[in-house]
């Protein structure tokens, strides 16, 4: 979140909206929008139903959380000074990322495998070009 909140000002110049979407409850995603101090032009929509999620074709798994390959990117964070804090939402709900034109046409779609899963807001922009 932190490298995509960073970018904010660069999907704005590009004439981008930028959404997040998270499935916990609106307290919830209220207390992640102030603990990670998004910008005021980045959306903050919650989902609890996971209807958004399953019409992305999302993946939800406790395997793909804490399977095997979640390990590495989990070890990667720590090592970056990141820790979890208190878990909210979904917990088996992988996330992903779009780029939808106006009028609904997916430009670029990633749906992660893991956590530590995520297309790079390089990759984002990229497919607004």
């Amino acid at each position: 979140m932190t490298e995509l909140r960073s970018r904010a000002g660069d999907f704005e110049r590009a004439g981008a909206k930028l959404a997040v979407i998270g499935n916990g409850w609106p307290a919830m995603a209220k207390a992640f929008a102030e603990r990670n101090q998004l910008p005021p032009s980045m959306t903050l929509l919650t989902d609890p139903s996971r209807k958004a999620y399953q019409l992305a074709g999302l993946r939800r798994s406790i395997l793909l959380t804490f399977g095997p390959w979640a390990v590495i990117p989990f070890v990667r964070t720590l090592l970056r000074g990141y820790r979890q804090r208190r878990k909210a939402g979904d917990l088996w709900q992988q996330g992903g990322a779009m780029v939808i034109a106006p009028g609904g046409k997916v430009l670029f779609r990633h749906a992660s495998w893991h956590p530590g899963d995520q297309a790079s807001p390089l990759q984002l922009l990229q497919a607004l070009a």
